[in-house]
């Protein structure tokens, strides 16, 4: 800190852990994922981090086995990384826990979960049902 105590500077390779967060999910954090304000069943989500400039969000999304979710378009690119069981692409491809799968812009697709699921999303908002 300089001496008028208001810049902050850090140098190279010393950590500097301020505005590190550490999440770990709980049963009681999930909460009913909406899309256009309409909740989507068996879909259930926890946001996670956003960046400053509104460059994208995270979260976590559940699928419920048996759920399926509606068609929707992705105004920007989405990152999903299949943390647990098998998340299930409208045109029948199944990602299994390890893989991740993009989107890009414009695309649109449904999804599902015979045996359910946990992913990662890494996205801007915007999708459209």
């Amino acid at each position: 800190m300089n001496s008028a105590g208001s810049t902050q500077t850090y140098s190279v390779g010393v950590p500097n852990f301020a505005g590190r967060h550490h999440y770990r999910i709980r049963d009681e954090d999930w909460r009913p994922l909406q899309i256009g304000g309409t909740d989507i069943p068996g879909y259930f989500w926890i946001p996670l981090s956003d960046d400053e400039e509104g460059g994208w969000s995270s979260y976590w999304m559940k699928v419920e086995p048996g759920a399926r979710g509606p068609e929707h378009r992705h105004d920007t690119t989405e990152l999903i990384f299949v943390a647990e069981g098998v998340f299930t692409d409208s045109d029948g491809v199944s990602f299994l826990a390890g893989d991740v799968v993009t989107y890009p812009a414009g695309s649109s697709h449904s999804s599902s979960s015979a045996r359910g699921c946990i992913v990662l999303v890494v996205a801007r908002a915007g999708m459209t049902v």
